[in-house]
């Protein structure tokens, strides 16, 4: 049993607490009882206003670093947290309120459209030009008779009469010197000249003259026996063509050679005009349905469907301004799909004319690819058309969808 020295108590009254002035030491293993308890580890002695009592430390939480919006009690539980609208933790232009109605993208505007309100209106657009040749200013004034040109008189001709160059401007006047021409019957005859001929043309009538045509003996050709009536051809060449008698077209052939296609039934002769090379139709003379002549100009319709070798076209046609002109009455198509080009790398076509502007072509796309001339044709790239703009407008939800749809195209 403990016991309180008297010479360590200070002060004692009945019911008065007791005075301990130099502590108290609680031995170990010795435990100090309150009310008869000892208490458990961690406790700590608390007032209760009339004792003392063992009492339990609260229990402190861990340090809040991150609160919960979430919560709704502990001590995670935000206080005073503004209301918000869906859209701030959402992000969404839908979740806005108060959307304002933004039309569609407008990706052709209407160019006839008169409705100044129309998201369709185009402002400011010019007034053009009609394309007619009458609503064109400054034309030139173009002479419709002869006699309106500056360099032409107007006085009236004669019958038969000619226009002539009078030193200041072309003038009517008899085509011989004295009186109009009035033959109509020529006669003709053969005229010795050196080694070679002249066909001689001459006018009857008071105004008589002589038209000479000279021809010209070539290589290995003599001209002989020549009189009024005529002369004399031959040959001093040796030897000759060569016939051929095949489906196909002999190898190396010469100018002059001779091929009977066998299974045409046609004779050809192989051609050498000084430009190009090629066999052409001999024998027999295919016949025209029709065949027109003018100045510088035959028209021939044969009954052939279709045409082979070159085609060549030299000379000014009737009507036209400018030589070399081809004018066809029907479609300009090929014999072979995919076969033949129109121009090269070396001899392009300057223009091409279309009616309503289209361009028809097979595939999804059309390629081009540059081609100078003497170099090698460049890798093809594809130009992209409107219909394949529109359907990746359509299928983008934003500008970034939109350019990643046209990059995703693959190129040619």
């Amino acid at each position: 049993m403990s016991k309180l020295l008297t010479n360590q108590i200070s002060n004692y009254t009945d019911n008065g607490p007791v005075e301990v002035k130099d502590g108290i030491n609680v031995a170990n293993g010795k435990p100090f009882q309150v009310a008869g308890a000892s208490g458990t580890s961690g406790q700590f002695l608390k007032s209760t206003g009339s004792s003392v009592a063992w009492q339990d430390f609260p229990t402190i939480p861990a340090a809040q670093v991150n609160s919960d919006w979430n919560a709704t009690s502990g001590v995670a539980q935000i206080s005073n947290k503004p209301t918000l609208h869906t859209v701030a933790t959402s992000g969404q232009y839908s979740d806005l309120s108060g959307l304002p109605s933004i039309p569609a993208a407008q990706i052709q505007s209407d160019w006839n459209t008169s409705n100044t309100s129309s998201v369709d209106f185009i402002k400011n657009k010019p007034t053009l030009f009609s394309g007619a040749y009458a609503d064109l200013t400054g034309k030139p004034t173009i002479p419709t008779n002869l006699s309106d040109l500056a360099n032409v008189a107007s006085t009236a001709p004669n019958n038969n009469e000619v226009l002539k160059w009078n030193g200041s401007n072309w003038a009517p006047a008899v085509d011989v010197t004295g009186a109009a021409n009035t033959d109509t019957t020529y006669s003709q005859s053969s005229v010795a000249s050196g080694s070679n001929v002249n066909l001689r043309l001459t006018a009857g009538g008071s105004g008589s003259g002589n038209d000479d045509i000279l021809i010209t003996a070539g290589n290995n050709i003599t001209i002989s026996s020549v009189t009024d009536n005529g002369f004399t051809i031959a040959s001093t060449a040796s030897g000759g063509a060569t016939v051929t008698t095949d489906d196909s077209a002999p190898g190396s052939p010469n100018d002059g050679d001779l091929w009977w296609k066998s299974d045409e039934g046609r004779l050809k002769i192989y051609y050498a005009d000084g430009s190009s090379d090629q066999w052409v139709d001999a024998s027999p003379v295919l016949s025209p349905t029709s065949m027109t002549s003018g100045s510088n100009s035959i028209a021939v319709t044969s009954t052939r469907s279709t045409v082979t070798g070159p085609l060549r076209v030299t000379g000014t046609l009737s009507g036209q301004t400018t030589g070399n002109k081809i004018t066809y009455a029907s479609h300009f198509i090929p014999d072979t799909n995919a076969a033949y080009d129109l121009g090269n790398a070396e001899y392009k076509v300057r223009h091409l004319f279309l009616s309503d502007n289209t361009l028809y072509y097979e595939g999804d796309f059309l390629k081009v690819a540059q081609h100078n001339s003497g170099g090698s044709a460049q890798s093809a790239s594809y130009l992209i058309p409107l219909a394949k703009l529109k359907d990746a407008l359509t299928a983008s939800n934003d500008y970034e969808a939109f350019k990643t749809a046209i990059l995703a195209i693959t190129d040619a």
